[in-house]
């Protein structure tokens, strides 16, 4: 008997949750500001992790500030992680047109946030609860459909 429960117990498919403490990150953009996730409650928050040498993350960054422009509710983040000087890494993201925040970081900085590629996406409530994370390119649309279906826990301004 025992054993037939455990046959079918291992037949049965259940969804795992995984329930982890909210990230609170503190990032310090190429313009000087500070970015924690704590400072963004109420909003949601994107932070795209990327690198100069990375065709799809480049490619993905119009679709970025698309929506960084659209979403006065959505704060995007850029995260490069090159571990180049700010300076280079400014003038990179101004040739591609770039106005969200900008963070020269490195591999160690991306680390508290354990991608596996880049570019990684990762989509914060307004309470700080990661919701949603893309391994590679992100598209507006797709962000635009998370934001639909998702029932903040707070009460932003679009």
């Amino acid at each position: 008997m025992f054993r037939k429960l455990i046959l079918l117990l291992a037949s049965v498919s259940l969804p795992m949750v995984a329930v982890s403490a909210p990230l609170n990150f503190t990032m310090t953009d190429t313009a000087g500001q500070v970015h924690t996730l704590d400072g963004y409650r109420g909003k949601w928050v994107l932070v795209n992790l990327w690198a100069t040498w990375c065709p799809p993350c480049l490619a993905e960054m119009p679709e970025l500030e698309a929506l960084s422009k659209a979403r006065r509710d959505l704060v995007v983040i850029g995260l490069a992680v090159d571990g180049q000087n700010p300076q280079r890494i400014t003038q990179f993201s101004e040739k591609l047109h770039v106005t969200y925040p900008i963070v020269a970081g490195n591999i160690k900085l991306a680390d508290q946030f354990k991608p596996r590629g880049y570019p990684t996406s990762y989509l914060y409530d307004g309470t700080g609860q990661q919701i949603f994370v893309k391994e590679g390119p992100v598209t507006r649309e797709e962000i635009e459909s998370v934001l639909r279906r998702s029932v903040p826990n707070t009460n932003p301004k679009p």
